[in-house]
């Protein structure tokens, strides 16, 4: 008996200090304000994809997100973001990258019961970038922060090679879009602001 007990002993302390296959890692992310809420992202297995939930932080599953879009060529993996209301009632998740690849922005709001989606304004403007000199390769919106519950600040970005010169180009603009009922519209567009980078 005591040697049945001793082999597993040394088999969880093996798979705890070298990270057993079949156990997953997890990382904790983006907690809510008041604690109870944050992003979970597991691995369960070594060349797996990994998995993005909502959970609460007890580990019930509230949303399952998906996974993340890895790079075969360069094992690059999208980057999660995630940011809360000071009600810690709204989430806005975005996926980004890696490199040129698109990414959007998800809204979810808790009703007391469950986190609901709540859709975007359809057709958000976009940056002005002139497609005669650039040729796009990313579109991505993002959340920069909620300026009180139900209102969203996000980043619309175009981005793209110059035709001639080669250089990288990135347009943005910052949106805020109004999320309560009846239904979501946007309230604010600011100007292009345009960077060229070498």
């Amino acid at each position: 008996m005591k040697i049945v007990r001793m082999s597993l002993f040394v088999a969880s302390a093996f798979c705890v200090t070298h990270f057993c296959p079949s156990l997953a890692a997890e990382e904790i992310k983006y907690p809510s304000p008041d604690g109870r809420f944050a992003l979970r992202i597991t691995a369960p297995q070594e060349g797996a994809g990994r998995k993005v939930d909502l959970i609460e932080t007890s580990g019930k599953i509230l949303v399952d997100l998906g996974k993340l879009y890895i790079e075969p060529e360069t094992s690059l993996r999208e980057e999660t973001i995630l940011v809360w209301s000071a009600d810690s009632k709204w989430a806005a998740y975005a996926t980004r990258g890696p490199g040129y690849r698109s990414g959007n922005t998800t809204i979810y709001y808790w009703n007391d019961v469950a986190f609901e989606e709540v859709r975007l304004p359809a057709n958000l403007p976009e940056p002005k970038m002139d497609t005669s000199k650039v040729k796009l390769k990313g579109y991505a919106v993002e959340p920069v922060r909620w300026l009180k519950p139900g209102e969203l600040e996000l980043s619309n970005e175009l981005s793209g090679f110059g035709r001639d010169d080669g250089k990288k180009y990135t347009a943005k603009i910052v949106i805020t879009v109004q999320l309560t009922a009846p239904h979501a519209s946007v309230k604010k567009v600011g100007k292009t602001k345009t960077e060229v980078d070498e």
